[in-house]
């Protein structure tokens, strides 16, 4: 099979995955809040909060750096499976040890200790091995796996979680089912691993360990900084104007986030493959990233134009009628996408060649003038100010990823010059316009796509290789 389109079959299982992912956890996060009332479900928020912040704190990059670092050394995946596992579980007991201390000393969990403790068990071990055992897959490059896995781990916490919350079970239920679908998931993993990749070794490597530390270290800042970079924007509407107005900006955001899923899920198929090949086919990387843009742009530019159409739906279908003040921010932060679709495969792009030093400098720079906007312009603005802030921010990190890619990877910028689809949104957007107080959400919608998809495909934006790999993407009989 080729790169290609081994590339399309693994994004569309991943992509699979996470739209099965995106369906059934909000249902059951719905469930748990009508189930457990407010009082509980704000233990459970509060656990599950804590919990990923420490994965994230944990792993410290780990498994984006097994990826580029196992995808060129293939043979050496045995001392990654045992030395990773060893290192991984060890960082995942000590912020076990985080969450006990909490626990016992916040009096407020007094009588719920044990399903925190064991939603907080679930996530940083038996997750966090989980995360690391995917980072061997996406090396190898055998999504299907990891897609599998996925989907067992879905149905196990829904199905349990879900039986258990209607037998009256709570707060409890809701753990044991989580638990269950880490445990389980994570066996499932490491038995396919070590059955299809590789056997573990165990060398105890302290000097591996250290280089693997020591190489995560930015991968695991960036991750960290842009997890914070948003909610930095929150707490500053938060401290300078109420919670009302930061409760504004962050349903807005949210929404905008959510979207950025996207391009994340894709990267995490490409990369590997952009680490593989390495610097020393630069004509192969740039037509990778090239074709990635022209896709992501495809779906970039009509999606922040539907924002724009439909803000007042979006957040009254999300969230109720009580936060539709929120559209100002909404309309602004709908231009993100237009960014992040394209930064995003060029700051894994360094990364695969570890450049990954400049994605700090960039992404430092951007939360340092998200903040310091933030801070002149929520005082005058409120959460419209915090949402320039975050805009203009996002834009500067467009600009100098650009920047980068032309001086360190060749890559020029008019190799995202995608004004086909900029064009075909237009004549969508025009046209649904003044539809939106005429017809209901869904109709509009297929109107909208429809006439994007035409108008696309009038300006013959796909050639002779795109449909092919589309075509790459209906079932056969292909092995990896």
């Amino acid at each position: 099979m080729s790169d290609a389109k081994r590339i399309a079959k693994n994004i569309a299982l991943v992509v699979g995955g996470g739209t099965f992912r995106a369906v059934l956890m909000p249902l059951f996060t719905f469930l748990i809040a009508r189930k457990l009332g407010t009082e509980n479900f704000g233990k459970y928020s509060f656990a599950l909060s804590l919990a990923y912040v420490l994965v994230i704190l944990g792993e410290m990059g780990l498994p984006k750096m097994v990826v580029r670092e196992l995808a060129t050394h293939k043979e050496d995946v045995n001392k990654y499976i045992g030395d990773m596992t060893i290192l991984r579980l060890i960082t995942g007991l000590a912020s076990m040890g985080v969450i006990i201390i909490i626990i016992e000393i916040n009096s407020r969990t007094a009588d719920s200790r044990l399903p925190l403790f064991l939603i907080g068990l679930s996530f940083l071990v038996f997750t966090g091995l989980r995360r690391f055992f995917d980072a061997i897959f996406q090396a190898f490059e055998v999504m299907k796996y990891q897609a599998l896995v996925d989907m067992v781990d879905i149905l196990l916490t829904f199905g349990v979680g879900t039986a258990l919350l209607f037998n009256g079970y709570g707060l409890m239920g809701v753990a044991f089912a989580m638990m269950a679908g880490a445990t389980i998931s994570m066996a499932l993993d490491f038995i396919i691993l070590t059955r299809k990749l590789g056997k573990p070794k165990f060398t105890f490597d302290w000097a591996f360990w250290r280089k693997m530390a020591l190489g995560a270290l930015p991968f695991g800042i960036i991750g960290l900084i842009t997890f914070l970079f948003g909610y930095t924007s929150t707490v500053v509407v938060s401290l300078v104007k109420d919670n009302h107005q930061a409760g504004l900006f962050s349903s807005a955001y949210r929404l905008i986030m959510a979207v950025t899923i996207i391009p994340a899920t894709c990267m995490t198929v490409i990369f590997p493959f952009l680490t593989r090949i390495g610097s020393h086919s630069p004509s192969r990387y740039r037509e990778v990233v090239r074709l990635l843009v022209k896709y992501l742009s495809c779906l970039s530019i009509p999606i922040s134009g539907l924002i724009v159409i439909e803000a007042t739906q979006l957040i009254s279908s999300f969230y109720g009628r009580a936060y539709v003040e929120a559209r100002p921010a909404l309309w602004i932060l709908a231009a993100i996408p237009l960014f992040s679709f394209i930064y995003i495969p060029l700051i894994d792009l360094l990364n695969a060649h570890y450049k990954q030093k400049l994605n700090v400098i960039a992404i430092l720079m951007s939360a340092a003038i998200n903040i310091t906007l933030c801070f002149i312009l929520s005082p005058l603005f409120g959460f419209v100010g915090a949402a320039i802030s975050t805009l203009v921010a996002e834009g500067f990190l467009f600009i100098i990823m650009l920047f980068f890619s032309w001086k360190h990877m060749k890559i020029h910028p008019r190799h995202f010059n995608n004004w086909k689809p900029l064009l075909a949104t237009v004549a969508a957007f025009c046209t649904c316009l003044p539809l939106r107080n005429m017809l209901p959400f869904f109709p509009v919608l297929i109107t909208y796509f429809l006439l994007y998809a035409a108008v696309l495909l009038a300006l013959r934006t796909f050639d002779v290789r795109d449909i092919s790999l589309f075509k790459s993407l209906l079932p056969n009989k292909a092995t990896y």
